[in-house]
């Protein structure tokens, strides 16, 4: 018989997932993260005080898709356009070749402070627990840099990328280690390759048909058909993880890899869709529920483990501040110590990390709460100290900074295809929209079912750099 759903807990989940945003808002004197209000939420109403949410099957399940769904969201931020700094090859090839020596820099300083940590007995396992300190948090790192207006200068885009390698790396790394530790070395611990071939060879199947099976097209209108691909492609490869024993996290972020790589006309809109979904109901479970089972009497009780907060904090902040002043060179000090202290920012890899050592018995469960308090820690002083720190001197923007800027144009369509179809059926290119149709003199402000007629003049505008691809749709 199925266990039965426990509605009193999740009916205080959605309330709390609710009201928590609101609360945060009103705080204006410091701009902290939502996702550190629903942590500090979720120890509130959790095992550390009123203790008004019980865990059952349901909420764990909702909780682990909310997880996934987060990685399957950071996947998707991988924008290759978003990372070609430049038009020379050259230049791309020196940025990225810089950020992999900051990478290797970053997991060489980690190594040295694992390595006394594991003598004093603080940690059991210097190899995770390197590449665990040198994780990064472009899911908090890409929003902060939004509002800030840098992520699409040439100081921005290196943080960027720098920060989607310490993910990606890492969460590969931590996987692998993970089933090591496991299974010991046998051939499980390279099972991993599967999925990579599995996501491989569905990302070449999306790419053959995609001109077949258009996702665009009106039949599908109202059905939300791309947010059913994006669950479907999650699920295919979380199931295939699960089922070779790999971490799912990795599947769901090679699915949201992958739908990123294939999406480019509907790609803003479909993200948009995909974020009501995972930020208005799973993630904040998600979130909720870190707090909800961090038990902060295990930290009050453990004074070592109090102990190990402030350590854990210079243990990020050194392994970020290090490979950090090579920026020095390119920029200048103020530059690298910013991008030192935004760096060392983390988000959900550091606590899903330490959830699979402490599964794995390589930190004790007070440890554990001692990450998570560590990462909210995290979340609030590093960007607070950027803040105060930065100089937005001496940063220009990118050369692909131009997909932000707006063309505005009219034009008499000379496709014969087009005539007599309704917008909803055209495929215009990625974020083109047409504001007006001027027909026999008359202005018409157009719906998704008004049709273009032969002599109509269209005013549109979209995005700059696809204004060619909409020419060239209009005049056939």
């Amino acid at each position: 018989m199925a266990e039965a759903i426990n509605y009193d807990s999740l009916l205080i989940l959605t309330i709390f997932a609710f009201i928590t945003p609101i609360f945060v808002n009103a705080i204006k004197k410091f701009r902290i993260p939502f996702v550190v209000g629903e942590i500090f939420v979720g120890i509130i109403i959790g095992k550390s005080f009123l203790n008004l949410v019980h865990e059952d099957i349901w909420i764990s399940f909702l909780s682990h898709l909310g997880l996934a769904y987060l990685m399957f969201l950071s996947g998707l931020e991988i924008d290759i356009d978003r990372v070609r700094i430049g038009k020379e090859k050259k230049k791309v090839a020196l940025r990225v070749l810089m950020c992999f020596g900051m990478f290797g820099i970053s997991l060489l300083v980690s190594y040295l402070m694992c390595k006394p940590m594991y003598k004093l007995g603080i940690i059991k396992d210097i190899l995770f627990m390197t590449f665990l300190f040198t994780a990064a948090a472009p899911g908090l790192i890409v929003p902060f840099l939004k509002e800030r207006g840098i992520l699409n200068t040439d100081y921005g885009q290196l943080l960027l990328i720098y920060t989607l390698i310490c993910e990606f790396v890492c969460l590969i790394a931590l996987t692998l280690i993970s089933s090591t530790i496991t299974h010991g070395l046998t051939y499980k611990n390279f099972l991993f390759i599967i999925l990579f071939i599995a996501a491989f060879i569905i990302f070449k199947i999306i790419e053959k048909t995609s001109h077949i099976f258009d996702l665009s097209s009106s039949f599908f209108s109202n059905l939300h058909i791309g947010v059913r691909a994006a669950f479907a492609l999650m699920l295919v490869l979380v199931t295939i993880s699960d089922k070779i024993g790999t971490e799912i996290i990795l599947g769901s972020f090679l699915a949201g890899f992958i739908f990123s790589l294939i999406l480019d006309k509907q790609k803003e809109e479909l993200k948009y869709e995909l974020d009501i979904l995972g930020y208005g109901f799973l993630i904040p479970i998600f979130f909720i529920m870190v707090g909800v089972n961090l038990d902060l009497s295990s930290i009050l009780k453990n004074p070592q483990a109090l102990l190990n907060i402030p350590l854990f904090l210079l243990v990020i902040f050194t392994v970020k501040l290090i490979p950090s002043l090579l920026m020095n060179f390119t920029y200048d000090f103020n530059k690298a110590i910013s991008g030192a202290f935004i760096f060392s920012s983390q988000l959900s890899l550091l606590i899903v990390g330490a959830q699979m050592a402490y599964n794995l018995q390589i930190i004790t469960a007070a440890d554990y709460s001692s990450f998570v308090v560590t990462t909210v820690i995290s979340c609030i002083l590093f960007p607070l100290c950027f803040d105060i720190i930065f100089k937005s001197d001496n940063i220009k923007e990118s050369a692909n900074s131009s997909v932000n800027k707006i063309c505005i144009m009219e034009i008499v369509p000379m496709n014969e295809e087009l005539f007599d179809k309704s917008l909803k059926e055209i495929d215009f290119p990625y974020k083109f929209r047409v504001f007006m149709i001027v027909r026999n003199n008359i202005e018409i402000l157009p719906v998704a079912d008004t049709k273009i007629l032969k002599g109509d003049r269209l005013i549109i505008a979209g995005l700059a750099n696809k204004s060619e691809d909409v020419i060239k749709l209009l005049n056939g």
